[in-house]
Order: structure tokens, then C-alpha cells, then sequence
């Protein structure tokens, strides 16, 4: 069964869960940390086979979560979306380590060598492709499409997709008895409060989305000049970033924090089921005790600027898999 893509990124993402018939303004202020107390800036884990994995420290401190009223590409009710970007104030109590880059082929291969683990594409035999076909960017469910074979070619240092929720999980628990380190996805606070960095704009880079030149891989110019027939109202970035699929993690400029492609690439899976922001200041935000959801964020190789706000949210069921989901985790001090 074959869908076309069309202009509504919402609406992609609800096509594609049916395709995959799941088996289951006001400023931010970081605050560093006193010096005599802090651990290492950098944590490196071994991953054994010769793959490691770097984290790098985030300071503790305060921001607001989500976005003014008036930020432009915000959902809005008129435009028929939920509203889930409501600003409150949230307190990072504790520093925490959070990769560099997404965890990579070569770094989510070291994991099924050591441990066997099947993801959840491989068990059921398929998964949904990213095709370009016709000057359109076309879903496919696909026999054999997995994290090993994904719909484009990548190579050991692109970020792994076609992973789960779950399988994001399961290589948190791998790596956590692997290097006696507390290992886990980061909170959707803990991730838009590193992508900031600092910044209240729209962007990690500013508010024009036409500054992001360098900065990201996202649906730019390169990605349009494989989609002449793309819908008129599907938008994209003015820049050309050169790929028009994934790219090797750390390509781009790194954030204020030392962080790569927090913006674009792959989505990156959280730890909190979806739902409604808690109402007025919350500390150390873990997300809902229900919901079928879990949350992703950041944008991806083919999601336009408005999906790759730093406030911008994204929901999946947690057995989703497709060309552009990936993760990177967070460790403990």
C-alpha cells in the first residue's frame, strides 16, 4: 500500500502510524553550576568493538518550556491543532549528560553484537520507507526495511533509524549494565532545555529560519530539488545543507553547549508519554502517568521549520518505527 506525502506534517504522522499497524518570548536563564563541584564536562562510555559514546555535561539551571502565542509556525486552534506548547517555568535541579550527537549505526550495532537484541522492525519483518518517487516523497510499507536497511544508503557514523521507542529503550538498558552508569532517554524538559541552550528565539540560532544555514539537516533546497512535484504548500528551509537523506552526526555547527544536530537529522525519542504540560512552575518535569504516546522532538532530514522549532513537539506509539526516528540518551553525574 502506497501513500503519498502531503503537506500537513500532522497528518503524516498519524498516516503513518496506520500504515505501520503498531503491534501494541520570556527569558530562559541557565545557570551554571558552582566549579568546585561539578563532575567531568565530558563523559565517554565504551560500547566495546572499538565504538564508544560521548555525553557532555548540562548545567543545571531554569528556563521556560514552549512558546509564546505569537511564535510563528505554533499550533494553533484555528488551524485545527491541539495546543501543547503552553510556556511555564521548569527547574533543572541537577546536571545531567546528554550526547553529543544521536547514537550512531556503528554505536546501535555495537549493542546488537553484544546483546542479540532483534529490534522491533526485524521481529515483525517490515517497516515504513521513505521513498522518493515521482518528485514526491512517498511512505511504503516495506518488507526487510529495518535500522540495517533503511529506504536510503547510510554509513557507521549516520544517526540509526527505523528504531523504536522501545528499542531506544532496550539499548538504554544494554548500556546501562554495560557501564554501571544510570543510561536513559532525556525528560522532554532535560531535551528542549539543552536544544536552547540558553536561547528564548524560535531556533537554537535565532528566529529567521533562513539563519539556520549550517546548523542542521533539515527539509532544505537540497531536499526540494529531489521533490519537484512536492505539494505547493509544503515548506522548506532557503539553505541547502547538501543532503538530502541523513548525515554524519556532528557535520553541522555545534549549540552553545557543545550539542550536535539537536535540530534535524532524526527525530529524537524522550522518555515522557505525550500529553499537557503541568500548569505554572514544575521542577525536574517527567511528563504524564498515561497515555498511549511517547514524545519526540527536534525535526528531522524532511520535516519543514515549522516542525523544527526548539518548542516543536512530535508523538508516536511507542512501537513506531520509520526512516527518520532515532535518540540519543542522557546518564546520570
Amino acid at each position: 500500500m502506497l501513500k503519498t506525502f502531503g503537506a500537513a506534517a500532522v497528518a503524516v504522522g498519524i498516516l503513518l502510524a496506520g500504515v505501520l499497524l503498531n503491534a501494541g518570548g520570556s527569558a530562559a536563564q541557565a545557570q551554571e553550576p558552582a566549579a568546585a563541584s561539578q563532575p567531568a564536562r565530558e563523559l565517554t562510555l565504551d560500547l566495546g568493538g572499538g565504538a564508544s559514546l560521548r555525553l557532555v555535561l548540562i548545567p543545571a539551571g531554569k528556563f521556560v518550556m514552549g512558546s509564546p502565542v505569537t511564535e510563528k509556525g505554533r499550533s494553533t486552534k484555528e488551524a485545527g491543532y491541539k495546543i501543547d506548547e503552553t510556556q511555564h517555568e521548569v527547574t533543572i535541579s541537577k546536571p545531567f549528560y546528554l550526547g553529543a550527537t544521536h547514537v550512531t549505526v556503528d554505536q546501535f550495532a555495537a549493542f546488537v553484537k553484544d546483546s542479540g537484541y532483534q529490534t522491533e522492525a526485524e521481529k515483525s519483518g517490515f517497516s515504513v520507507a521513505a521513498v522518493i518517487k515521482d518528485g514526491k516523497l512517498e511512505l511504503k510499507r516495506t518488507p526487510g526495511v529495518s535500522w540495517r536497511a533503511p529506504s536510503f544508503p547510510q554509513k557507521g557514523d549516520h544517526p540509526v533509524v527505523q528504531v523504536s521507542w522501545n528499542d531506544a529503550c532496550a539499548f538504554c538498558v544494554w548500556l546501562t549494565k554495560k557501564s554501571g552508569r544510570k543510561v536513559g532517554l532525556p525528560t522532554e524538559a532535560q531535551w528542549e532545555y539543552a536544544c536552547r541552550a540558553g536561547a528564548t528565539t524560535v531556533y537554537m540560532w535565532g528566529d529567521n529560519p533562513d539563519d539556520g544555514r549550517g546548523w542542521g539537516n533539515c527539509a532544505d533546497q537540497s531536499l526540494r530539488k529531489a521533490l519537484p512535484n512536492a505539494p505547493n504548500d509544503w515548506a522548506f528551509f532557503n539553505w541547502d545543507d547538501g543532503y538530502v537523506y541523513t548525515s554524519p552526526v556532528g557535520s553541522f555547527k555545534p549549540s552553545a553547549w557543545g550539542l550536535y544536530d539537536m535540530i534535524g537529522n532524526a527525530w529524537q525519542w524522550c522518555q515522557d508519554r505525550y500529553g499537557d504540560y503541568d500548569q505554572g512552575p514544575v521542577t525536574d518535569p517527567t511528563g504524564p502517568d498515561k497515555g498511549a504516546f511517547r514524545t519526540l522532538r527536534g525535526g528531522s532530514w524532511w520535516y519543514n521549520p515549522r516542525y523544527c522549532r526548539s518548542a516543536n513537539r512530535f508523538r508516536h506509539m511507542p512501537g513506531d518505527r520509520f526512516d527518520n526516528f532515532g535518540f540519543r540518551v542522557a546518564a546520570a553525574p
